[in-house]
């Protein structure tokens, strides 16, 4: 009897959740190049109550956004990553979603590599490393001012 085949590896992307699907869960898509902050972030989020849908980089966030854009209630990326940065990922998410609240996050918060990549004028940045009480905070202050207006 032949072997199975091996499996192909997991994706580091995790896959968008059906519209509605967890309606009194926000849903946040979390982008990062960085595989142990992008863990902790969801981790620390995912006990926090929220459903959360990770990506490696700026340009799969943005194919998974896309997809179904009503489904996502934040958005929070790294600044610098492969293929699509944060800068472009956002542009791409506000094209869709202009109301959507979009964090950014960078460990060169003080560096050469946001004059590079510059935010858009008064963006939130989380600079890393960042305790988990900040990211809570942060998180719930956008989906606060979202949900007020």
């Amino acid at each position: 009897m032949p072997a199975d085949p091996p499996s192909p590896p997991p994706s580091k992307n995790r896959a968008a959740p059906k519209p509605g699907r967890a309606a009194n869960r926000p849903t946040l898509l979390v982008a990062d190049d960085d595989d142990s902050v992008r863990d902790f972030v969801r981790i620390v989020l995912e006990r926090a109550g929220f459903t959360v849908v990770t990506a490696t980089n700026g340009r799969d966030a943005g194919h998974l956004f896309a997809a179904t854009p009503s489904a996502f209630d934040l958005v929070l990326t790294d600044v610098v990553m492969p293929f699509a940065t944060g800068v472009e990922l956002a542009a791409r998410v506000r094209a869709l979603r202009p109301d959507l609240p979009v964090l950014f996050m960078s460990a060169f918060a003080g560096g050469s590599e946001l004059e590079l990549h510059p935010l858009p004028p008064d963006e939130p940045l989380l600079e890393k490393p960042f305790p988990m009480a900040e990211l809570l905070k942060v998180v719930r202050a956008a989906l606060g001012a979202r949900n007020a207006t």
